[in-house]
């Protein structure tokens, strides 16, 4: 259509290369043996799967050990990236020490904690032109955070006019509980049948349970401090995987 109607040059967005930094000395690498209080660095895969369906570019940096060397090294090869993603180590830990690099880097906050469960210790803020999101590392809240705050930012960078989740009204067919303090968002499954959709909360919701990830498309926000909301409730839930 373009070359039929003469024009030879257009204005296009490139896919955004989005850094991977992932951190902590109890990780190890897929196929090496988890020692005792060590486990495999599961957050990468779950994230270069999305960023590959949302049709990003991931760029993995590694796993940054728990000292202010390491991890300011491997954030200076990120902030290269449009983007750069960081898991793990943005809480207030011990040996918590994203925030304290980022900052002598010039990291400028935006935001950090957020009343959501999973997923209070997510940060935000920029090194020059480049947005960095800090996710925490449990999988469960580190996939949540990065559907709920880092999606929309890059769809923002990959030109995309509307940043907002779609939402789509559902049935709920399994109980669920509200938060008493902060808005919680549970994973599930959304089903259409004939005209109708059916949403059904996965079994189970903590922060280290993979397996309310495997086959959810869609997120259900619950408002803090309401009662428990009954099967046959209509609700709203965003779905992760749409069309545009």
């Amino acid at each position: 259509m373009l070359t039929s109607a003469g024009i030879a040059r257009v204005r296009v967005y490139l896919k955004p290369k989005v850094g991977l930094l992932s951190t902590g000395d109890e990780l190890v690498e897929l196929g090496n043996k988890p020692r005792h209080g060590q486990l495999v660095n599961s957050n990468i895969y779950i994230l270069t799967a999305r960023l590959q369906e949302l049709d990003c570019e991931p760029v993995p940096i590694g796993i940054g050990r728990d000292s202010h060397d390491s991890i300011v090294e491997m954030l200076r090869t990120g902030l290269k990236t449009d983007l750069l993603i960081s898991t793990g180590g943005v809480s207030v830990g011990e040996k918590d020490y994203v925030h304290e690099c980022l900052q002598s880097l010039g990291f400028i906050k935006k935001f950090c904690k957020v009343a959501i469960k999973p997923g209070k210790p997510v940060l935000f803020g920029t090194v020059g032109e480049t947005p960095v999101f800090g996710l925490p590392g449990n999988p469960v809240s580190s996939a949540a955070t990065f559907e709920l705050f880092a999606k929309p930012a890059l769809r923002l960078l990959a030109g995309y006019p509307d940043q907002s989740p779609q939402m789509v009204r559902a049935e709920l067919t399994g109980a669920v509980t509200p938060g008493r303090k902060r808005e919680a968002f549970l994973w599930g499954y959304l089903k259409q049948i004939v005209l109708d959709f059916f949403f059904t909360p996965a079994s189970r919701q903590g922060s280290g349970q993979n397996r309310s990830i495997q086959g959810a498309n869609a997120l259900l926000p619950l408002p803090p401090d309401e009662e428990e909301w009954k099967p046959g409730r209509r609700v709203e839930v965003m779905l992760l995987y749409s069309s545009t």
